[in-house]
């Protein structure tokens, strides 16, 4: 199974779950159009998403280009919880951060809103996933969590995916991002919208491939 986690399309807003700009679907449908002229006649592909408006409109983006491509077995388009963009914590229940950033003005001094607003002063900054790379945050999932939350999630797509099938997954920077900087040893940057990092498990190893380098590493049990 050969994984390509694709970053959203530009998005209209980051002020809650919205979908895509214009830019963002041409983004998207140039990435699927990239991604076909590589693969052979006959490649079997399909498509999933993070369970985000954005992702869900790239993917279905994505799909749509794909099915226009002669020659590939194109599969189905599904949400895919396990690819989800990295959570929140709030009251007991794990959100993705635009969905309840309406919220955090009357939050007033709760500890979740507190950090939240530290993030989203990291995204006004310029960099709010290069900010929850390198802090501690108690409310929101670390790093460490959301990589091995990728892998695992890689290891049982390759258990029910044949080897030669790709699997196109639109999600989200931070989680690509943690990803990279968990295979390459240090952090390269944000992702641009619509690149794409390749994951190809083998046995109990994996290699990641972004911009053009490739890294292999043990992929820890339970991961």
């Amino acid at each position: 199974m050969i994984l390509h986690l694709v970053r959203h399309g530009e998005t209209a807003s980051y002020e809650s779950d919205a979908g895509l700009t214009e830019r963002g679907i041409e983004q998207a449908r140039a990435r699927g159009e990239s991604l076909a002229a590589e693969l052979p006649d006959g490649t079997a592909v399909s498509v999933a998403y993070a369970p985000t408006a954005r992702a869900r409109q790239t993917a279905e983006v994505l799909h749509a280009t794909l099915a226009g491509a002669p020659g590939l077995k194109l599969g189905g388009n599904e949400v895919a919880p396990e690819f989800r963009n990295l959570q929140l914590r709030v009251d007991g229940r794990d959100y993705e951060p635009t969905q309840v950033r309406e919220l955090i003005p009357a939050a007033g001094g709760a500890g979740w809103a507190e950090e939240a607003r530290r993030f989203w002063q990291a995204h006004e900054d310029g960099d709010a996933m290069g900010f929850w790379l390198q802090i501690p945050l108690l409310w929101h999932e670390s790093p460490n969590a959301v990589v091995r939350r990728f892998l695992a999630a890689t290891v049982a797509a390759a258990d029910r995916v044949p080897a030669d099938e790709h699997l196109a997954v639109a999600t989200h920077s931070g989680c690509m991002r943690a990803v990279v900087a968990w295979a390459a040893g240090r952090d390269l940057g944000e992702p641009d919208n619509a690149e794409e990092v390749v994951l190809v498990p083998t046995g109990g190893s994996v290699a990641v491939t972004y911009r053009g380098e490739t890294w292999h590493h043990a992929v820890p049990e339970h991961a």
